[in-house]
């Protein structure tokens, strides 16, 4: 995506950063409130690796800086979730 500069005189309206994180973080937790129909999100068990790696995922990270969040060992387990999960759903 190329972006064109700012027409001269105009102030820049791009998003920054720190609010790019937080739009991010809401949508994410929306998503969560929906699946849980509006209950308590304290109350939600769900496996913590997954979601950081949601969480990665939300905020772009390139692959090193997933890997030095996540660590390799859950980068490898998350992968190897998500392939289980896709290939279930794939007709055979």
């Amino acid at each position: 995506m190329t972006l064109q500069p700012p027409l001269e005189g105009l102030p820049d309206y791009r998003m920054s950063e720190r609010i790019r994180l937080i739009l991010a973080l809401a949508e994410f937790r929306k998503e969560w409130q929906e699946a849980v129909n509006g209950g308590s999100l304290l109350k939600v068990e769900s496996p913590v690796g997954l979601v950081l790696a949601d969480i990665a995922d939300r905020l772009e990270l390139t692959p090193h800086e997933r890997y030095a969040v996540l660590g390799g060992k859950l980068v490898n387990e998350v992968d190897v979730t998500r392939e289980q999960r896709i290939s279930k759903k794939l007709p055979l």
